[in-house]
């Protein structure tokens, strides 16, 4: 897989550790299939952020009802 610019081995890392590949399978990957595939796993990430949030707003706000 080539890409277009430099990307920080870490995102490889991280990448191979979340598919369960290789860094040999990441690189076998079409460019643009990996771009998208980060562009995903990011939005989840997002998702699970906003929702832990939440979920911590709504146990505080539990804890300040119960006292």
């Amino acid at each position: 897989m080539k890409r277009e610019k430099a990307e920080p081995l870490l995102d490889d890392v991280a990448l191979c550790v979340q598919m369960g590949w290789t860094h040999e399978e990441l690189t076998r990957q079409p460019v643009r299939f990996v771009e998208k595939l980060q562009i995903y796993l990011g939005a989840i990430a997002d998702k699970q952020s906003q929702e832990q949030r939440r979920l911590e707003e709504e146990i505080e706000r539990l804890r300040r009802i119960g006292r």
